[in-house]
Formats: C-alpha cells, structure tokens, sequence
C-alpha cells in the first residue's frame, strides 16, 4: 500500500516516534514530505495519483477538487491533528468523500489528553490566583500579597459544570472524578441523563450549570448553531468568585458580553482561545485583573503528540491489514456538529 505523507518533516518527528516510523515505513511504501514546510494543494495534486493512503497535519493542504481529480486509489486519510474541516473545502465531503466511501481518521482524542489535563492545570492555578502570586513576587518582589484571598475554592469538595460531552470534555469528567467530593454537572443537548451517569455527572440546563458550578469549562465544538452561546445572561448568573475556563473556541463566547460582565462582577475567566485571536493590543480582556488568558496552547505537550503518531500508525495498520475501521473514523452522519 502506498501512504503518502504530507506532514513536514519537523512536525513528523514531534510526533512519531523513530521506531514508529520506521515500523511505518518497513510496512507501506511511504512517499514523505522531506522538507519543513507544508505543501500546497497543487503539489498534493501533483503526488497524490495512485496514493492509497494520505497523512496529514497542521496547516495540511485542502483537498481541493484539483486533488480529488488525481486521488484515483485514496481510501483513507489520517489527520495527524484535530479538526479535519478545514481539509474539505465547500462540499467536498458530499462530493467525494461520502460517494467515494473515503475513511477520515481524525487525531483529535490524542490531543484531548493534553486539553484535558491543561484544563484542570488551570482550575486549580486560576481559583488559587497563582498567576497574580507569580506576577506579584516577580514583578514588585511581594511575598504572599496579602490582598489576595486564601479561602479560594478547590476542585476538592465543588461543584464544576461542563458544557460539552466531546472527547475533551470526556477525558476532563474522567480526572474529575479522582477528586474528594466533587459534584459533576454536564449540558450537552445530545446526551442522555443515563449516559450523562454514567459519566459521572448530572445532566442540566445551561442556565443551571452556570448558576450552581464552581467551575465552568467550556469543550463544545464551534458550528454555526454553537456560535455565540455562551453570552451575557450566562456570565451573570455566576456565582461571585466562580471561574469560567475556556479551551474550546473563542466564537463560542460572545466576547463583548464577557468583557462587560468582568468589569462588574467578581467572577474570573481564564481564555485559551479568544474571539478574535490574538486579541487587538487595545483590547479590553487584556487587561482587566480577573481575565487570564494563555496562547491557545492546551492541546500542545510531548504526551499527546507521541500518541498522535502511535494512533496514526495503529489506523493504517486496522485499515489496510486488519480490516476494521480504525479509532477516530469520522462518521459523516455527524459531520455538521464535529468541531
């Protein structure tokens, strides 16, 4: 079988493992990117005639219909990374993908896992206010700013809301549930109350889970019925002190709504992605004390990424050798409300 690897060399190597690799390479004929840069869609185009399989990753080349006219043989495509969207342009999922039963695996659960731990990192580093201990201690050389609380909330014993049973959201009910005493909320509109229990969590409305939660974390994906959910009426039903964690997507807050509630009300948030991104250097949310926000690193981490590549190869080897559909197969009957 022929795979034809899109990912840039460096991208490869942070990813794949050399024995990965190289198991990869003794079992296919692989066709590589040798170079750090990642092709375009003519060049895909131009490489990808009698191709079985193609690998690819960040900033990939769409799949243009150009590419689609030379894949004569593709059958599976391996995403290398998360969302696959930005791969098929217009309608090329129902023009090609669907009638030419073409498998998509996406990578996107090896990176929940960093999402996910990153998550938590920020719920306990946010309640206990570390990034202002920091800030004070570097900054003015202030040894435990006494203006900074210490009866802050804990995971331990509270109550955290999550909105979206997506694989991030999953894996973060997961570590929750290592917690003392934690009770778990989750909204997601396409969930059971049974399979919500069986997650550990209670399922509810998004109104009361912004009430009664400690902590909100947000791991919906971003579709055109997503955009803007989180708005104002959310944030001011917080509880005062309460944090609301961001990894998802930006364009799912409505961001001026944000930014007025933070300049009235004693809640904190803390934004991995924003709307836009990177913010304008004006922009309010930059500097207001109860807003922190990091540059849209939480799926990035050595764990991760390896698991990018052992999953990559895992797909190639249930496809092509083993039969069964691979781990991460996207099914096109839920494609619309995919991230």
């Amino acid at each position: 079988m022929r795979v034809l690897c899109v990912v840039p060399k460096s991208q490869r190597a942070m990813k794949m493992r050399p024995q990965t690799w190289r198991a990869l390479c003794e079992r296919f004929r692989v066709i590589a990117n040798e170079t750090d840069r990642n092709w375009t869609s003519e060049e895909l185009a131009e490489r990808i005639g009698n191709v079985d399989a193609v690998l690819t990753g960040w900033g990939a080349p769409p799949f243009t219909k150009a590419v689609w006219e030379r894949a004569n043989r593709l059958r599976l495509i391996v995403h290398m990374a998360g969302s696959v969207k930005f791969l098929f342009p217009d309608d090329t999922v129902q023009r090609f993908c669907i009638p030419r039963h073409i498998t998509v695996v996406s990578c996107a659960q090896a990176l929940a896992v960093n999402v996910a731990e990153m998550t938590i990192a920020l719920m306990v580093l946010a309640a206990r206010r570390l990034f202002d201990h920091i800030a004070a201690y570097r900054e003015k050389g202030v040894w435990r700013d006494l203006a900074l609380p210490t009866n802050f909330p804990t995971i331990n014993g509270s109550t955290v809301g999550i909105i979206g049973a997506s694989r991030v959201g999953r894996e973060v009910l997961r570590l929750l549930r290592t917690f003392r005493d934690v009770r778990l909320l989750l909204h997601d509109p396409f969930v059971t109350a049974e399979q919500a229990n069986e997650l550990g969590a209670t399922l509810t409305d998004l109104e009361s889970l912004f009430a009664e939660s400690d902590f909100v974390s947000l791991h919906a994906p971003l579709t055109p019925a997503t955009v803007g959910m989180i708005g104002e009426h959310h944030f001011r039903l917080m509880k005062d002190g309460a944090i609301f964690i961001n990894t998802a997507r930006g364009k799912l807050v409505d961001t001026d709504a944000l930014v007025r509630v933070l300049q009235t009300r004693p809640i904190f948030v803390v934004l991995d992605v924003t709307d836009p991104e990177p913010l304008p250097p004006d922009h309010p949310l930059r500097f207001l004390p109860n807003c922190y926000i990091t540059p849209h690193i939480a799926g990035a981490g050595v764990y991760g990424y390896l698991q990018i590549g052992e999953m990559t190869f895992r797909a190639l080897v249930d496809f092509f050798e083993r039969g069964v559909r691979p781990d991460g197969a996207i099914d096109w009957a839920t494609y619309d409300i995919l991230a």
